[in-house]
């Protein structure tokens, strides 16, 4: 199994420097990792200084509580891919699936789907939080509104990714939403797991450790 293929690699700890990322661009290009992920203010300078034209900038969205209001939430990705970036990940205000509030979900998820245009578009749910129907209805709402993505955790809040909830997804909804699976994936093993299981991709900060270990 070749691991790097499903690897995003994290870059989002709070005090990162240019130098900081100029380093994680080079171990994505050492390892020919698919994916960077940076934080916003970092998109321009990943862009214009990593060498592997396959290696794509990915950036957050509302992150990491999802509380940022729709208009915010849409000039951030649109700055974003003014930078640069070539994927989004976005935090859905969780407060609206708890508070069953859909047509307005709905009414967010196409404003946002818009505005990423033809980029890769990942939505985190934080399925830690939430129940099993939550999930299953938020996975439709995303579906439905054409997400690439749905991604289990900011890495920051909740438990993170679980393996019962990339089965759950991925035998409800087979091939119709890819999975990121994200938050406490630190091992090889658990990489691993989590592949077979039926995660597409996987957000971790860990990628050194899971490759060389």
């Amino acid at each position: 199994m070749y691991l790097e293929s499903h690897l995003e690699h994290t870059a989002l700890k709070q005090g990162m420097t240019e130098i900081n990322i100029r380093d994680n661009i080079e171990f994505c290009s050492e390892y020919r990792l698919p994916v960077i992920v940076v934080p916003p203010s970092f998109v321009k300078y990943t862009a214009e200084n990593k060498k592997d034209s396959k290696l794509k900038v990915c950036t957050v969205i509302g992150f990491p509580m999802g509380y940022s209001t729709p208009e915010t939430k849409i000039f951030e990705i649109n700055n974003a891919i003014e930078n640069g970036a070539d994927e989004l990940d976005l935090v859905i205000d969780n407060s609206l699936i708890k508070d069953n509030s859909w047509t307005e979900i709905n009414r967010r998820l196409a404003l946002y789907r818009k505005a990423c245009g033809g980029k890769i578009f990942k939505v985190i749910v934080e399925t830690s939080l939430l129940t099993r129907p939550e999930i299953d209805r938020i996975a439709r709402s995303l579906i439905d509104n054409g997400a690439d993505y749905i991604k289990t955790s900011t890495g920051f809040i909740g438990d993170g990714a679980k393996i019962d909830d990339i089965k759950f997804l991925k035998d409800f909804f087979g091939s119709k939403i890819k999975i990121k699976a994200s938050g406490g994936i630190r091992t090889k093993s658990f990489v691993i797991e989590l592949i077979e299981a039926g995660a597409d991709r996987i957000g971790t900060s860990s990628t050194k450790q899971i490759l060389e270990n």
